[in-house]
């Protein structure tokens, strides 16, 4: 996939020990699958216990098989002892309920939810 056309980005923020991962347009299969491909070399720079805020207010799901992928990443973000998972949703969607569906079966994932990135990171500062 060319770079250029890739809307989606994860990115690591080292000196706060933070991983954003920010969904925009429609997010194909292998768009996902290539975020989660991102996630694990940017969780590498951080310290076990690290925060994470998912940007989902302009992003959706090109198919149905990447919800699966969601779930995937957030095995692997428990398996990496995140701390605190923040979702920035906008206005409840099909995604962001459905992503809040699956997630509920992941042990040790309970996100938060806000309406936007400033939230976020307000949540993330009262949770330190």
């Amino acid at each position: 996939m060319n770079d250029a056309i890739k809307r989606s980005q994860v990115k690591a923020e080292i000196a706060k020990n933070r991983l954003y991962i920010i969904l925009k347009g429609t997010v194909s299969a292998k768009e996902l699958e290539s975020v989660y491909t991102d996630i694990r070399f940017c969780i590498a720079d951080l310290k076990s216990g690290f925060n994470v805020i998912t940007d989902l207010t302009e992003g959706k799901i090109g198919h149905l098989s990447g919800i699966m992928t969601f779930k995937k990443i957030a095995d692997y973000l428990v398996s990496k002892k995140v701390g605190t998972v923040v979702r920035v949703v906008g206005k409840p969607s099909v995604l962001s309920n459905q992503i809040s569906r699956l997630t509920e079966i992941v042990q040790g994932y309970r996100p938060v939810y806000v309406a936007t990135m400033e939230e976020a990171e307000e949540a993330l500062k009262k949770s330190e």
